[in-house]
């Protein structure tokens, strides 16, 4: 840590020599009561700032308020010492709002050194709030242009509590939405011993509302107005009557119709719920449309399936919801929910290092994204309520080590998605997530020396802590670590899994889940230990598995993984 301190103001001093103009905010006469906006004299300061080409600048000790009514737009060759300067966001703000501090395009050797910022991120568990759940704030957003140049950002000694959204935000240029391909990588990006605390846009988690509105006996009453409040609740319909003997569901399908299912998609099935339901339904599962008219509908367990005809009247008229890929999978975050994940937002970026910093978050707590030469190192991530580390797609050369994660119940507590390439986990612990681990078609992935303790807490039979399927209407079922693939004639591998410890929880669905299409797979040394260390090993997958401690191989046929 001494010899990175050296290192940063040895970068600092030498930005500093080549710059002619030093500014203090104090200059700019700031209100400084931490209720009056200040943008107003930030603005004036880096407009001078831009003017020169670059400086160094001083926000001495204290309390701002900013509103984020306008976004502070940064320079470059500007060195920012914020030790002691305590930055407040506005206490309301209402559905949609948005802000974004401080932002720039094609910044270049920037630094940003202390400073604290405040915000008020909705949380469910600790009402009142005073944010509705998709409201959007960032504290510095830079963008990189087609032809321009990001470069040589840092970011150290900077922390923040509820923050919602990303402190850091830095973009290069993708050549679409579908986000693989870079057209112009920001480069050489750092974030160092920053601690982000409840910091990152929020999110339910997938289907917690949902689950609240299906089975609200396990709810308070405030708990279920919350939910029906914050659902999608165009999905619902009401009134829905079945009748014993009969095959037909009846409700008004004229306005809003369902149509037949052509798929097992979820976004063409549908559920069913309230009191007294026949025997033959079951409460939360999955169905599907055989026979469609405008005043009822015909439903079986597969798409083309037998109809099912009811075991019995239902004397209060029942609901159900169609669309649950909506209703479920992603209404993860809240609708209308702004742009980024976690607190620390990285796309398109080359040469990027996250070390020594400690975050968590009211969602994902970090999101690095299409981006080369990752390291992230020696952090902490004390909770999250979605992700906890999360890789996310096309990201290549990466180093994952030294660092202690903490699910906290979030959903995975590992997500390397979609064709990430070299990519090397050593010497981490990770424990108390909820859905394991998930590793999705991966190219030369290391897994190695790192303890993993009971990430499937999702599984568990509670209200809160667990998640109940659609597919089934039981409660969710995860192994500990899972490798599946997302393209249709995908495959994954190769992969090493190494000296690492498992342990695992007592609803595991098993300790390693291998889905088809795996290549040169080897899981050598490790130890097995707790509720379930079955090795699920799905078909068309190459697999060596030696000198491990504890396990036991089972082949299995699997369908393909939803959330």
């Amino acid at each position: 840590m001494q010899k990175s301190l050296f290192l940063v103001i040895c970068f600092q001093m030498a930005i500093v020599t080549a710059l002619a103009q030093s500014f203090t905010l104090s200059t700019y006469k700031p209100n400084g009561d931490g209720k009056t906006d200040d943008t107003p004299a930030f603005k004036r300061l880096f407009a001078d700032v831009k003017k020169a080409k670059g400086g160094t600048v001083t926000i001495p000790a204290g309390t701002y308020y900013l509103s984020g009514v306008d976004s502070i737009q940064i320079p470059s060759n500007t060195v920012v010492m914020a030790y002691g300067a305590q930055f407040y966001l506005p206490k309301q703000l209402g559905d949609k709002a948005r802000i974004v501090l401080f932002s720039g395009t094609d910044v270049e050797h920037f630094s940003w050194f202390g400073g604290y910022f405040q915000g008020y991120c909705f949380d469910h568990r600790s009402p009142p709030n005073t944010w509705e759940p998709n409201v959007n704030t960032r504290v510095f957003v830079i963008r990189t242009s087609p032809q321009g140049r990001t470069d040589q950002l840092l970011f150290r000694d900077i922390s923040s509590e509820k923050i919602a959204g990303a402190v850091v935000t830095v973009l290069g240029v993708h050549k679409d939405s579908q986000h693989r391909e870079v057209l112009n990588f920001a480069t050489n990006v750092t974030v160092e011993n920053c601690t982000f605390l409840n910091t990152g846009k929020f999110m339910w988690d997938y289907g917690m509302l949902w689950q609240i509105i299906v089975f609200p006996e396990m709810y308070t009453a405030a708990d279920q107005a919350m939910a029906r409040r914050y659902f999608r609740n165009d999905l619902i319909r009401e009134g829905v009557q079945l009748k014993a003997g009969q095959d037909k569901v009846f409700l008004n399908n004229q306005t809003r119709t369902i149509p037949v299912s052509s798929s097992d998609a979820p976004q063409q099935a549908l559920c069913f719920f309230g009191k007294n339901l026949p025997g033959n339904l079951v409460r939360g599962k999955q169905y599907f449309v055989v026979e469609s008219g405008p005043d009822y509908l015909k439903i079986s367990g597969q798409p083309g399936g037998k109809p099912i005809r009811f075991d019995q009247n239902v004397e209060e008229r029942i609901s159900l919801i169609y669309n649950l890929h909506e209703a479920y999978a992603y209404l993860y975050a809240p609708v209308g929910a702004g742009p980024g994940k976690g607190c620390i937002d990285l796309m398109g970026c080359r040469n990027t290092r996250v070390q020594g910093c400690k975050i968590s978050a009211l969602g994902d707590a970090m999101h690095i994204h299409s981006s080369q030469n990752n390291l992230f190192a020696n952090n902490q991530i004390l909770g999250a309520r979605m992700g906890a580390f999360f890789l996310a797609e096309y990201c290549k050369n990466s180093t994952i080590t030294g660092n202690t994660v903490d699910g906290t119940n979030g959903s995975r507590v590992i997500s390397i998605e979609r064709s990430n390439e070299d990519v090397t986990v050593i010497g981490n612990t990770f424990r108390g997530g909820g859905r394991g681990s998930w590793i999705n078609q991966p190219k030369n992935l290391i897994i190695q020396g790192n303890i993993f303790i009971n990430n499937t807490t999702k599984c568990e039979r509670d209200p809160w802590r667990g998640r109940r399927s659609f597919k089934t209407g039981d409660w969710e079922s995860y192994s500990e670590m899972y490798f599946t693939t997302y393209e249709p004639n995908g495959r994954y591998g190769p992969v090493i899994l190494r000296d690492n410890v498992f342990v695992t929880g007592p609803e595991a669905k098993g300790v390693i889940e291998l889905f088809p299409h795996g290549s040169d797979l080897l899981i050598e040394g490790n130890i097995f230990k707790g509720g379930n260390t079955t090795i699920l090993q799905g078909e068309d997958t190459d697999l060596t598995l030696t000198n491990n401690r504890g396990g036991t191989l089972q082949r299995v046929q699997q369908t393909t993984m939803t959330h």
